[in-house]
């Protein structure tokens, strides 16, 4: 990924609402994949490969869909405008340090959500797109800013 472009991470419930057709948040996750590679950067975690592992369609039925199965898989392809960063022991290390750090303020920290901030930290992120409303209380520590992707925003953040 060129060095010079804002990196923009997403959290795992940015591509299943882009799964799941969530119409409100689609315009925004559909700009923010189209400008991907030209003067942003999509980046997530592994892990999201498997957090992304179905629908809502597919939850609530029971059964797998082949075109949500194609869908997910085309978001982790060679051509995908998403970027994947790999998990490795030190990402492990500071996701723990971000639990431990935020059990003395009585905040619960999901090891999941502890990888993703983690890795957008170490990726030196300019955002973390979320739809989780538990994790904007942690844009300080990481010291960018956490909510949801707004393509809308200066410099598409």
């Amino acid at each position: 990924m060129p060095d010079d472009l804002p990196l923009n991470y997403w959290d795992s419930c940015v591509f299943l609402s882009y799964i799941n057709g969530i119409a409100d948040r689609l315009r925004d996750i559909d700009a923010l994949l189209e400008r991907s590679g030209k003067d942003c950067q999509i980046i997530t975690s592994t892990v999201t490969i498997v957090e992304v592992a179905f629908g809502k369609v597919e939850q609530d039925r029971g059964e797998l869909d082949e075109e949500t199965g194609v869908k997910i898989a085309g978001l982790w392809a060679s051509d995908s405008p998403v970027k994947v960063v790999e998990f490795f022991p030190a990402l492990g290390e500071a996701a723990r340090d971000l639990i431990r750090k935020a059990l003395p303020s009585g905040i619960s920290l999901k090891p999941m959500d502890a990888i993703h901030l983690a890795t957008a930290l170490h990726m030196r992120a300019v955002a973390f797109h979320t739809y989780d409303d538990r994790l904007p209380k942690f844009a300080e520590v990481l010291g960018i800013p956490i909510g949801p992707p707004l393509a809308s925003a200066p410099k598409l953040l």
